[in-house]
Order: C-alpha cells, then structure tokens, then sequence
C-alpha cells in the first residue's frame, strides 16, 4: 500500500473537536467497483456536554462552530483542486472534466447519534491522489510509479511489505512542535476551557483515535488492532493511535509466490516421478523377462 501524502488534509482534521466516548476516525476505502471511500468521523453527543453543565445553547454553537470549520476547509481543499486541474498542462479538457467529475465533496456533514460524518466519494485511485497530492498528472504519476515496498525474499514465496504512520502521525505536523493528534488535543481543550473544569474537559477531550484502512483484497495481511470483514465484502484493518504514540508504525504485506522457483520444483518432481516410473517399469519388464528365461 502505497504511503499516503496527506499534510493538505491535516488543515481539516486538524479542527476535530469531539464530547463523546467514541474515538474520532478517519477511514480510507478502495472499494471492489474501483472506487475510493474517504471517511471521518467526529464523534460528537451533545448530552455528554450538557451532563457535565454546558448550555445547550453553548453546546449546539460549539456543534455549529464545528461544521462551519470543516465545511470551509473542504471549500478550501476543492478550490485548491481545481486551481492545479485548471493549470495543469498534462491534461486536456476532457481529462479536466473527467477528473472533475470523479470528485465528491461534501459541505455539510451527516449528523449521526453518535457523532458527525463526513464521506468523499473518488471515482478511482487516482482521482483520490490527484485531489489530495496537488501535482500536475505528470508528475503525479512519477510519483506513483515510486516503490516504497521493502521485499523479503523466501525460497517459494516473497513478503512485499509497506511500511509508515498514519494521518495522526508526525508525517502530518500541524505546527512545529506538535503531531496533528496532539494539537487536536490542544484545540479541543482550548475551546472548552471556558465552560469546563480541567477534570471534565479530560473526559471529552479525544486522547485516542482510529485510523482505517479497507479493501476487497483478502490477500492483504497488517499489524493492524482488527481486521475483519464487513457485508460490502471489504476488509477493514484499523489501528488504535494515541496522543502518545501518534508516531506509531504500522505495516501492511502481501505473499507473492515465486513463479519461477515452483515451476522448476514441479518441473524436477515431474523428472523424478518419471525416472521412478521408468524405473519401475524396467524392474517389472526384467521380472517378467526372467521369469520367461526359467
């Protein structure tokens, strides 16, 4: 799995503020149709903070005051796609159009129980790193075709392994000093501050998260926390991340077979049964030559 570039997506995650017991997610998905799923989720239950002696009117503005930021730096991600779409000299006006098109996003979230969700739907891959890389296609493809994969080599098999962190990592600083997990952190507790004691805003403020990865490939194995599979036919690996290890590691691989290694093994058994086949064959035709001369 190719190492996902995703520091202009730090300025929208970066606003996540959550009052709910579940993790905040962020979810990726390529789809058996070819397409891309990119999901988050912010968990966000209004009657936690007013348990705790938040207004409801203060409660449904930080709510709002959420949406308002996320549904600007979507505006803002879309309008950066389409300047470098516009200026690309790659792509002709068809192909512009073409990856236009490909590109779901969305400006109001689905308002769950739990939680607000945001979904962005690409029509493949490359809509997704087209969208988020900000490169002209040229170079957008040079820099795919870059394999960041690490090979085990075995006798019959080879382990094709990718290797990073997630979005929650250091890969994704928002400032100079701080992981995106650990300023979400800080951003969260900065807004609540003046409406909760330190003890309660502990108990909201997000400290752990999830990252997601699925796919309809049964052959892709990871270190991931849980893997299953769900009733779309995808299977979703996720990783706990803390504020504490916001730089965890996590690896994903696949088992390629030597094609060459078990065709020259079944090629040499193929000689050896015949040479025993043979073998026997003359052992019997001796026997019975024998048996004739008596």
């Amino acid at each position: 799995m190719k190492k996902y570039l995703l520091a202009i997506f730090v300025c929208v995650l970066s606003l996540m503020l959550c009052g709910c017991s579940n993790a905040p997610t962020y979810s990726l998905s390529q789809n058996s149709d070819g397409t891309v799923t990119q999901t988050i989720f912010i968990p966000y239950v209004e009657s936690e903070l007013s348990d705790l002696g938040v207004d409801e009117d203060v409660t449904l503005e930080i709510k709002s005051e959420i949406i308002r930021i996320f549904s600007t730096n979507f505006q803002n991600l879309f309008a950066a796609f389409e300047t470098n779409l516009e200026s690309d000299p790659d792509l002709t006006k068809a192909d512009k159009e073409y990856l236009l098109q490909g590109c779901s996003v969305p400006l109001i979230p689905t308002q769950a129980e739990t939680g607000l969700i945001y979904t962005l739907n690409f029509d493949s891959a490359l809509h997704y790193y087209y969208f988020y890389l900000n490169l002209h296609y040229n170079d957008l493809i040079d820099y795919l075709n870059q394999d960041e994969t690490v090979v085990e080599k075995g006798f019959f098999t080879n382990k094709v392994i990718s290797a990073g962190t997630t979005v929650f990592g250091p890969n994704t600083q928002f400032s100079e000093d701080q992981t995106l997990a650990q300023y979400i952190t800080s951003y969260a507790t900065a807004m609540l501050k003046n409406y909760l004691t330190d003890e309660q805003i502990a108990s909201v403020v997000p400290t752990n998260y999830v990252y997601c990865y699925g796919t309809p490939s049964s052959k892709l194995h990871s270190d991931a926390d849980r893997i299953y599979r769900y009733i779309d036919g995808i299977y979703y690996h996720e990783w706990d991340i803390s504020s504490q290890n916001g730089d965890r590691q996590i690896t994903t691989w696949t088992i390629e077979v030597n094609n060459n290694v078990w065709y020259a093994t079944i090629l040499v058994c193929a000689f050896v049964l015949l040479g025993i086949l043979l073998i026997v064959d003359y052992k019997k035709k001796k026997q019975h030559n024998d048996k004739q001369a008596e």
